[in-house]
């Protein structure tokens, strides 16, 4: 996922709904894996959330990539 990328958050809030990813943390672990987590802005609220939370939805957010 990008910031700024448009994305169905299916937890964090009370009922599931649209956010937008604000920022990305990315943790280093010892045995060479990545361990990404993401925080989303969903009515006025931040909340962080892992990859397993949200859905991507890439028709919507075609114009982030780099063509």
């Amino acid at each position: 996922m990008q910031i700024g990328e448009l994305v169905w958050v299916r937890n964090g809030p009370d009922t599931p709904t649209w956010g937008i990813v604000v920022n990305e943390h990315i943790v280093y672990l010892t045995d060479n894996s990545v361990m990404v987590s993401y925080e989303v802005l969903v009515n006025s609220i931040v909340y962080p959330v892992d990859s397993g939370d949200v859905l991507r939805f890439n028709y919507y957010n075609r114009h982030l990539r780099a063509e």
